[in-house]
């Protein structure tokens, strides 16, 4: 897959015809599956190659549409995903305050006016102000084709909808959507090694991209270690009853697994969200709830690793 990216200094050069796959596509979820398949059946029928135009950052938080809290899934994220679905290009857009400031038309003429046919949303928008859309895309170009939004339970499928659950840790109602789990893939790091004293050892994760953070709280996860793939219990949060740290912090107790996970990557998939992140009376009732939590882990999604 090649990767090419642009600035505003810079306009899309294409040496063949290539049908182009338009939008942001934080998360991937099934709407965007669903434009991206409909751009590769066009693309097998007449013999083209695909490329899916996107920008980095996203242009919600460049605009101060609304705070930048990260993304559902990261640009190496995405990219990796967009790999895997089996595109022929990535058309990465550097999005800026001036690119944001070009007209429809100029828009057009420098990032899509080289493809041979254009796949969007029916809700896109482009341009200045969002003053371009599917309409005024048609009169500029010969083959547009927009595909309907996916709708559940007559409300729109959309990365928003996504990151909502995110934030309210509804982390089990995600997969409907992504048809898989929410991840957060990160490199183990040292901790203070409380959880040793416990007799619960956990990893200390620092995040590899610019994640969307859950809500607080402890949740049932599985994690992929070199390609294995074990039951784990993730705490997100503070520690409020021990090491009371002010940053919030993602550890994970990995069901099973015996050895050294220094700097190692591991690939945590957020199954469900099991309760708060509380402060117990003493260490005994941490202990005890730690173990519960794990044991509801085991029974639940035992045959699930």
């Amino acid at each position: 897959m090649e990767l090419i990216r642009l600035t505003i200094h810079e306009s899309l050069q294409l040496k063949e015809p290539m049908i182009g796959i338009i939008g942001q596509f934080d998360g991937l979820h099934i709407g965007h599956m669903k434009l991206i398949e409909a751009g590769k059946q066009k693309a097998h029928e007449l013999k083209m190659k695909t490329a899916l135009i996107t920008f980095d950052p996203h242009p919600d938080y460049v605009l101060g549409k609304r705070e930048n809290i990260g993304y559902i899934t990261p640009l190496e994220e995405k990219l990796r995903l967009l790999e895997d679905i089996g595109l022929d290009a990535i058309v990465l857009i550097d999005f800026s305050l001036e690119l944001s400031r070009l007209t429809p038309l100029k828009f057009y003429e420098k990032y899509l006016s080289q493809l041979s046919y254009l796949f969007v949303g029916t809700d896109y928008r482009y341009g200045h102000f969002g003053k371009g859309n599917v309409a005024t895309l048609k009169k500029l170009h010969p083959h547009v084709e927009a595909i309907p939004i996916l709708t559940y339970h007559q409300e729109k499928i959309s990365s928003n909808n996504i990151r909502e659950l995110i934030m309210t840790g509804k982390v089990d109602e995600i997969y409907t959507f992504l048809e898989r789990y929410y991840n957060i893939t990160g490199v183990v790091e040292h901790g203070d090694k409380v959880g040793r004293t416990l007799g619960v050892r956990t990893a200390n994760i620092e995040l590899v991209g610019d994640y969307q953070m859950l809500r607080t709280g402890v949740y049932a996860v599985r994690v992929t270690i070199n390609q294995e793939t074990f039951l784990g219990v993730c705490n997100i949060g503070h520690n409020p009853t021990l090491n009371y740290i002010q940053k919030q912090r993602l550890e994970v107790h990995i069901i099973g697994f015996e050895g050294d996970l220094y700097h190692q990557i591991l690939s945590v998939d957020f199954l469900k969200r099991l309760r708060d992140e509380v402060v117990f009376p003493n260490r005994d009732d941490l202990i005890q709830q730690i173990r519960i939590d794990i044991d509801y882990v085991k029974e639940v999604y035992g045959e699930k690793r």
